[in-house]
């Protein structure tokens, strides 16, 4: 029973840190034009929440939610995310959102630095984004070619 109970008082606590971020990035009110499908923005933010509990669980446990631990939790999600699409192929909706709001969100602090030490980890994301964004290019472009 204290196993249930362990893993009861786990998942209450993932869905407690997945419902503060969610608040945390609906203060942007341009993240909102991103969801047009069926995956809303909780889908998104439970599925980083457990992506991060999983890899770094002090980012979302002992650090202030801000925009630099944002661009934490948004840098390792969108790591995940490239590295699941290379291998596995293609993403979920809610996954290949990950992607979009990091690169939504480097933007931003690249545009309007809240932060100059925001800037670095920034760069990164955009960065992984570009070269992702470049080979899934070619992986389309290549599928074309064997389909002639």
């Amino acid at each position: 029973m204290s196993k249930l109970r362990e893993f009861s008082k786990r998942r209450w606590e993932g869905a407690d840190l997945a419902t503060g971020l969610e608040e945390f990035m609906a203060r942007d009110v341009s993240i909102h034009a991103l969801f047009h499908g069926a995956t809303n923005l909780s889908q998104v933010t439970n599925l980083l929440t457990q992506q991060v509990l999983a890899e770094e669980p002090g980012l979302l446990r002992e650090q202030e939610l801000n925009t630099g631990t944002l661009l934490q939790i948004l840098s390792l999600g969108l790591r995940q995310m490239v590295i699941k699409s290379l291998s596995d192929g293609p993403l979920s909706q809610a996954e290949h959102l990950i992607c979009l709001l990091a690169r939504h969100v480097a933007q931003h602090q690249s545009k309007e630095p809240e932060d100059p030490s925001y800037q670095a980890i920034s760069e990164q994301i955009l960065g992984l984004y570009q070269q992702w964004d470049e080979a899934m290019r070619q992986q389309r472009a290549s599928r074309r070619n064997m389909m002639r």
